[in-house]
């Protein structure tokens, strides 16, 4: 029966923790960032402007539409309007759940797949 269920001779060990040098990348990352994450969020219409502004600016934007559950004509306008942004600028759209849009700018795409561990 211990064969089965691992009796007390047998310890989980976790696997080897292993350090990594940053210093060959510190000089990039001292620097003024390029793209930065903006949230944004929407209550209508109207915050489309600035979403679309800052997409072509180059930054990625996660919108929260969890204000405009109750109104589904204009979420509905307002996904279209993100969607058309997004292939406009050559760029991604995607629920995140079901409160948040992320829109990202040209050459940044989104994986549907969500990272797992590896399980033993």
């Amino acid at each position: 029966m211990e064969k089965l269920i691992g009796g007390k001779s047998q310890k989980y060990s976790p696997p080897e923790y292993e350090e990594l040098d940053l210093s060959e990348y510190e000089t990039e990352i001292e620097g003024e960032a390029e793209t930065f994450v903006r949230v944004a969020e929407v209550t209508g219409l109207s915050e489309i402007a600035e979403i679309r502004r800052q997409v072509y600016e180059g930054n990625i934007v996660i919108a929260d539409v969890s204000l405009l559950r109750h109104d589904q004509l204009t979420l509905d306008r307002i996904v279209k309007d993100l969607k058309q942004l997004a292939d406009d600028v050559k760029g991604d759209v995607v629920w995140l759940g079901e409160e948040y849009l992320i829109v990202t700018p040209t050459g940044i795409k989104i994986d549907r797949n969500k990272i797992k561990g590896v399980r033993k």
